[in-house]
């Protein structure tokens, strides 16, 4: 209540952009301050095993994760444990170093308990950025996965070079690598050729991780505006090549899409793409899709709209394994994933369950 009352308020007055920057050096410095990072992990972690959950080759103590889009240049890293995240994202990271759009590139939508996001995929390219991994997260206490983008500018026929090369310069400090193939240089080559690249993409992955002998678990980040049938090819060329599973969804590009919309029609005219509570039904009827066509065969990380136990219960019933969360954090304080821990905790039980497993798709089937 005192961050929603009194933090909040103060912090929303500010630009959304520098206060993010702000928050994620002080998460960075606190995370350093031994005794207070033990103390804040011993109050806001949740490890139960009722929330334990297996996917692929890792273990998480929670569901809950930290989504690609908070910390872009590993600054804070060893804070989400203490924040308690059950796995965190960094990125996402293109190969070469970029600055991203020219600001402001961030809008806050308060009426929708939302953002407007266009950054531009700002990083530091994935060599500075392994050096950074490697240097920051020496112990790791949860799994962190890398989000990898292509480059901006490029050619449509070097962008699936542009993602191998970050894969192979990412992948052996990442617990897992994430293709985000729903990121604007992908996204406006058109459906059909988009399907074609993913596939084009996701063979050459395949391959490459044969002849290296790579044990790694692959996902590929989606958009929320595909189309059934769409989705549908998508997860047949996900079996096909074998990757671990598919994160549902990334932001809302289009302002159709977006149902019930309070935000003054002004504020919705900047560029960038839309998080929070509007993408809700969107994701989850994205996730629903993909759990039904590949009858649970490929892990789902829902993210989307997740502000409560509920809202994460929702996603995991629809066939999520795994729930991610930026916006419902921003919006909710540090006690946000603590009390979607909790209260899954209290939604298993009631409805007589003992695991997050026993759970995932009981909606569906």
């Amino acid at each position: 209540m005192i961050y929603k009352k009194i933090i909040r308020p103060i912090l929303f007055k500010f630009d959304p952009e520098k206060i993010h920057h702000f928050v994620v050096k002080c998460l960075g410095l606190v995370s350093r301050i031994s005794f207070l990072e033990a103390f804040l992990e011993r109050m806001l972690f949740v490890n139960h095993k009722y929330l334990h959950v297996k996917v692929g080759a890792l273990e998480f103590k929670n569901p809950i994760g930290l989504a690609a889009g908070f910390d872009k240049y590993i600054d804070a890293p060893l804070s989400y444990p203490m924040l308690g995240f059950g796995f965190a994202e960094l990125g996402s990271i293109t190969y070469s170093p970029q600055s991203g759009n020219p600001k402001p590139r961030m809008w806050r939508l308060p009426k929708d308990q939302g953002l407007i996001v266009n950054y531009g995929l700002s990083n530091d390219g994935a060599k500075k950025t392994k050096e950074r991994i490697v240097k920051k997260i020496k112990h790791r206490k949860i799994p962190y996965g890398v989000s990898i983008a292509p480059t901006t500018g490029l050619l449509e026929k070097d962008l699936v070079d542009d993602y191998l090369n970050s894969f192979l310069e990412l992948y052996d400090v990442a617990d897992y690598i994430v293709l985000n193939v729903s990121c604007p240089n992908v996204v406006n080559i058109g459906i059909s050729a988009q399907l074609n690249f993913i596939e084009n993409l996701l063979q050459k992955i395949y391959n490459l991780k044969s002849e290296k002998q790579i044990k790694k678990d692959i996902f590929i980040k989606i958009g929320p505006e595909m189309k059934n049938d769409e989705i549908d090819s998508l997860v047949d060329i996900c079996l096909e090549n074998k990757i671990t599973g598919i994160i549902a969804t990334n932001l809302c590009k289009k302002r159709e899409n977006l149902p019930n919309c309070k935000t003054a029609s002004k504020i919705l005219e900047n560029s960038g793409s839309v998080s929070g509570a509007l993408i809700r039904e969107m994701s989850n009827r994205t996730i629903s899709r993909i759990y039904q066509k590949s009858q649970g065969k490929l892990v789902i990380i829902g993210v989307g709209g997740v502000f409560s136990a509920q809202d994460a219960y929702r996603k995991i019933r629809l066939g999520a394994s795994l729930v991610q969360n930026i916006t419902g954090f921003i919006y909710e304080g540090p006690i946000a994933i603590r009390n979607i821990n909790k209260g899954l905790i209290k939604l298993l039980k009631n409805d007589g369950y003992e695991s997050i497993g026993e759970v995932v798709g009981k909606d569906i089937f």
